[in-house]
This record gives structure tokens, C-alpha cells and sequence, in this order.
């Protein structure tokens, strides 16, 4: 016999606030009918969305590569907040439970899912990427295993930085970061310092960073950065390369230049990982000194399963995600939020949606 969905559930509305995208720059924000999980399904009521840079380049282009979107369309896949409702079938979980959410849902029968990596499955379903609605609303439905408990102490803004954070340890493990390892870091947005925030737990022993705006490079100093530079300057590769060899350098900012100097400071024999996504389909490698050292170039997509080794890393205070978050913004202000962040105004360095 099926039961009612909403038995165990709390006082749910019949509407919703969503920030909707109508067009390129355009948000309005609209009422919609209130999602009910179905069979299978967690009912999460959103608390806190993080802002990725990714979420711009849609705002700003409609695209990022071959993923298109088609109008109207929600953004947003960093979100954390607490179950509302369980749908038919689901154990292990309550309502009024905390949750950080992973956005990917892969297929689990292709080889990239069979072999370890759902991150590259050509089949997952991630929120906010084209055509898969995201999380910018007050409520959405997940899958359970998409629902990461969070401890009490952990609070839903710190949870919706899990998802940059576990990119950082993704890319980390990717390297794969050796204790003791010499690193630069191209970029001291999101993703440059939550890499560095997980190099440093993985055993990193030096940490060079590059970035053009000022208030990054003082944040990755605060946040323990060995080396800051700004590389408009002229000679960051030379001065990095000058403190010690560098075993891995990654790039966090997806700009032809950051790639330029993250392959050109490693050493012979070296490692460059490439995190961020450029705003271009194509870039470009220096040929022959890339060659001459024999680079191993890897490319890093989002995370892979790494959202439990996250919460553990953060409940032991080993690393802190939050930290990042400069600004926070309600729902009707995501727009203004996409724009800050676009324009790297007033020291931004993670803008956060709180609903």
C-alpha cells in the first residue's frame, strides 16, 4: 500500500519563492508550486546557496561550453539545509535533519561511474547546469544519497561551502598531493583558497599564490599563504621558482595567463592541474617547455565523492570553507549578488544566498 508522502513531514507551504533566470542578467523572483517528494525522494527546505563562479559565467552567457540554457532556468548548486519531508521508501534519513547536498546525481552503470569516477559520467544529472534545473528557490527534492548529514555544530552557511571545498580536495587527490610538497597556486578566489585549505591538510609544506585583485592576495595571506604575488607585476613564475622547485602547481581561475604560469613554474617531472573553466572553448599551452619537462597537465572536474571526507575534515577543524564567505544576500538579491561577484567589487571573495 502507498502511503501519504507528507506523513512525516513538516508544515509545508503550498508555494515557494524562486529566483528565476529569464534572460541573460535577468533574475525576477516568482512564485511557484511547492515541490512533493515522490517515491525515492528527500523534500529539503533550503537555508543557505553559495554563489560559483560558474553560476556567473550562466548569468553572463547562458552557456559554458556545450551546456546551454534554455529560459526560464534556476542556478545554484551549492546548497545545504534541513529534510522537510521523506517520500516513500526512504530510510536512514529524518525529518529536521541538516543536510549538505552533493548536486551530482550520476548514472552508476557506465565505466567512469563502474571505475570509481561518477564526477565524469556523461549521463550525470548536476544541478544548475543545463538542462537540470538548480537550487536559487525555497525548496527542491534530492535523492537520498544526495544528502550529506551535517553536525549540529556545523551551521548551514558553512555546509554550503562543502561543495568548493571538496573541488579543492578533489584536486588535491588528483595531484596526488605528497606530504611534504612544494605548491603554487594560480588564483585567491573560492576555489584557489580552498585548495589551499586542503593542500595544507594533505601535508603541503610551501604555498605560493598569485592573484591580480588585492583584497584576495590579503585573504590568502591571512589564510596562511607562504608566498602572494600579483602577477601583473611581471616575474611571479621567476620569484615562485626562486623560493624551491615546485612540485604541483594548480590553476583556480580558468584565465590563459594562470595556465601559462602554472605549467611554467613546475619543476622538470612536475604536476599542473587545471581547476578552473575558462570563459573560452580553447586555450593554449607554452609547447616545448611543457614538453622539455615531460608535465604531467591533469584537468580537474568538480569533486568525486568527497563531500564525507569534507564534513570530517571541517568537525575536526581542519580545514574552514566558511571563512571564505564575504557577503550574504536574500533570495530577491541574487541578481545583485551574480553582479558583485562578476565585477569583484567590495572585496568579495564568496557571496552566499540565505534564505
Amino acid at each position: 500500500m502507498t502511503t501519504n508522502p507528507l506523513a512525516n513531514s513538516m508544515t509545508i507551504p503550498a508555494t515557494m519563492r524562486a529566483a528565476v533566470m529569464t534572460g541573460l542578467r535577468r533574475v525576477e523572483i516568482q512564485e511557484k508550486p511547492t515541490p512533493r517528494p515522490g517515491l525515492g525522494e528527500v523534500l529539503v527546505r533550503l537555508r543557505a546557496i553559495g554563489i560559483c563562479g560558474s553560476d556567473v559565467h550562466y548569468y553572463l552567457d547562458g552557456r559554458i561550453g556545450d551546456a546551454v540554457v534554455e529560459f526560464p532556468y534556476l542556478l545554484g548548486h551549492e546548497p545545504a539545509g534541513e529534510i522537510a519531508a521523506l517520500g516513500d521508501g526512504v530510510t536512514g534519513l529524518a525529518v529536521g535533519q541538516r543536510v549538505a547536498l552533493e548536486p551530482a546525481k550520476s548514472c552508476g552503470a557506465c565505466h567512469a561511474c563502474r571505475i570509481g569516477r561518477p564526477n565524469c559520467c556523461p549521463h550525470v544529472r548536476f544541478l544548475g547546469t543545463p538542462p537540470i534545473d538548480g537550487t536559487f528557490e525555497e525548496y527542491h527534492c534530492y535523492a537520498p544519497e544526495q544528502c550529506v548529514p551535517i553536525p549540529d555544530h556545523v551551521s548551514f552557511e558553512a555546509a554550503a561551502t562543502l561543495e568548493p571545498m571538496a573541488v579543492g580536495i578533489h584536486a588535491v587527490n588528483m595531484a596526488p598531493l605528497k606530504l611534504g610538497d612544494r605548491l603554487a597556486i594560480m588564483g585567491c578566489g573560492p576555489i584557489g583558497l580552498v585548495t589551499m585549505m586542503a593542500a595544507r591538510a594533505a601535508g603541503a609544506s610551501f604555498i605560493a599564490m598569485t592573484d591580480p585583485i588585492p583584497e584576495r592576495r590579503a585573504a590568502a595571506q591571512r589564510f596562511g599563504a607562504d608566498l602572494v604575488l600579483d602577477p601583473r607585476d611581471g616575474g611571479a613564475v621567476e620569484r615562485i621558482a626562486a623560493t624551491g622547485p615546485i612540485d604541483i602547481a594548480f590553476d583556480a581561475a580558468g584565465e590563459q595567463a594562470a595556465i601559462d604560469d602554472a605549467t611554467l613554474c613546475v619543476r622538470p617531472a612536475g604536476t599542473a592541474v587545471i581547476i578552473g573553466i575558462p570563459a573560452v572553448d580553447r586555450i593554449s599551452l607554452w609547447v616545448h617547455p611543457v614538453r622539455r619537462k615531460e608535465l604531467t597537465i591533469i584537468m580537474a572536474r568538480r569533486s568525486n565523492q568527497a563531500l564525507d571526507a569534507t564534513i570530517r575534515l571541517m568537525a575536526t577543524g581542519q580545514i574552514a570553507p566558511e571563512k571564505i564567505v564575504t557577503h550574504r544576500f536574500p533570495l530577491e538579491r541574487v541578481a545583485e549578488g551574480m553582479e558583485l561577484v562578476h565585477q569583484y567589487r567590495d572585496g568579495v571573495i564568496k557571496a552566499m544566498i540565505v534564505l
